[in-house]
Order: C-alpha cells, then sequence, then structure tokens
C-alpha cells in the first residue's frame, strides 16, 4: 500500500468517529425506537448476564516463560552513599539473574582512572549478584559502571556514583 492511499483511508475514519462522538450522531445509530429523547423516568434495559466458557480450559503445555530486563535493586557501596577506604569490593544486585557474558563492573577514580582489580564476576551461589574488588581507596568521589546481559538477551548498562571521606 502507497503512501498516498493513506489519506483515503483517514477520511473515512474520521468521518465515523467525528459522527459517533457527539451526541446527535451517536442517535443516528441507535435503533429507531431510541433516536426519541429520553424520558427522565426511562427504565434501563435488562442486565446481560455473563458466564464462562462452557467447555473447561485446556492443561497448560508448558511453562509460561516471563522475560524481562535485568534491574539493579542494590548496590555496595549504596548509590550517592559513602563507602570506607578499605571497602574491598564493590557490589551489585539485579532483580534477576544475569549471563556471564558482557558482564563487567568498573569503579572509575575521579580524575578517569581505573582502580578496580578487573576481576568482576558474577557470584556462583547468586546469578544475581556481580562483584568487583578494589585496593584501599583514598578521599574522593567514585563512579561505578555497570554491564550486565539480562536472561531475555537485552544488554543492560548503567553507572553510580558513591564518596569515600577521610
Amino acid at each position: 500500500m502507497s503512501v498516498r492511499s493513506y489519506p483515503r483511508l483517514l477520511l473515512p475514519a474520521a468521518a465515523i468517529f467525528s459522527i459517533v462522538a457527539t451526541p446527535e450522531g451517536a442517535a443516528a445509530y441507535r435503533p429507531p425506537s431510541e433516536s426519541s429523547a429520553r424520558a427522565p423516568n426511562r427504565q434501563s434495559s435488562p442486565a446481560i448476564e455473563l458466564t464462562g466458557p462452557s467447555v473447561p480450559p485446556r492443561e497448560a503445555q508448558r511453562p509460561t516463560l516471563m522475560l524481562a530486563h535485568a534491574i539493579v535493586v542494590r548496590t555496595s557501596p549504596a548509590q550517592g552513599g559513602v563507602g570506607a577506604e578499605d571497602i574491598g569490593k564493590v557490589e551489585v544486585w539485579y532483580d534477576a539473574g544475569i549471563r556471564d557474558a558482557f558482564t563487567a563492573l568498573a569503579v572509575v577514580s575521579a580524575a578517569g582512572e581505573r582502580v578496580d582489580k578487573r576481576d568482576a564476576a558474577i557470584d556462583s551461589a547468586d546469578p544475581s549478584h556481580v562483584s568487583v574488588s578494589v585496593n584501599r581507596l583514598t578521599p574522593g568521589k567514585y563512579t561505578v559502571r555497570y554491564r550486565a546481559l539480562s536472561a531475555d538477551g537485552h544488554l543492560v548498562s548503567g553507572a553510580w556514583e558513591f564518596e569515600v571521606r577521610p
């Protein structure tokens, strides 16, 4: 279908919406008995009883698989928080397990120097937990950059900051 044919399709749709959207137009689509003015004491029509299917639903053939992007639920040190000089490691927890491929966790000083030991790893007991070791940190601000591959195959990344005070 060409782009030029879209206006021809939109005109009839716009006409229908404009007729139905007005009270006068809506009356034109009612059966003749309802077209007349409504009386204030008019009784409502009987309610329609809704029932479920007459045949019970079939059992599911396989379990439903729900997939979503991984979301950071906790960090250590906390986002915008204060960390100790001898913290030892920086950690992040996601709301679900993540895949090993493309996992990264880097700690960068305010001067732009990487201060982690480049050993980011997923916890073998908890696949939603990733940590990276750091040497003793000097007072200042640090940025933690993370990247993870969600169970659904989407790459998530971001950053948070924390501060080390003397």
